[in-house]
């Protein structure tokens, strides 16, 4: 009966996994460079719960690689990146050979984090269209 019982839920552990990894989407594929994009809540300590984009770089070739894109962001259908010169929107992230680095509700900021929406309290400001432009791969 242990055994039986063991393996249920081993079983239901490794569905779980299963279920929360399909949250991936990829975005684009450019120069082995996949990237996907996940819809997240996030619970960080400091700061109020928010829903986020999330972003996934897999570098699949034998190669570090440096990628950079710019972000145009629409909150409310408004493109509020358009004029931007900053260079706060410019993403630039290094990533080694064969290996994948992912946005995280724990590191709330970034080039792999996009604030969505508050979940703790309602705000008229809400994401509505990203996209990530100009994307550009060099090896290193």
């Amino acid at each position: 009966m242990k055994s039986l019982l063991g393996l249920t839920l081993l079983l239901t552990l490794s569905f779980a996994s299963l279920a929360q990894e399909s949250k991936w989407e990829k975005y684009t594929t450019i120069d082995g460079v996949e990237i996907y994009t996940m819809e997240s809540d996030c619970y960080a300590k400091n700061i109020p719960a928010q829903k986020a984009i999330l972003i996934k770089v897999v570098n699949t070739t034998n190669q570090k690689l440096k990628i950079e894109w710019d972000r145009a962001i629409w909150y409310n259908d408004k493109l509020v990146t358009e004029n931007s010169t900053d260079g706060e929107n410019h993403m630039v992230i290094e990533i080694d050979k064969n290996s994948s680095q992912e946005g995280s509700c724990d590191v709330p900021r970034g080039a792999l984090y996009l604030y969505k929406d508050f979940i703790t309290y309602e705000t008229e400001t809400k994401l509505s269209k990203f996209e990530l432009q100009n994307i550009k791969v060099s090896r290193l």
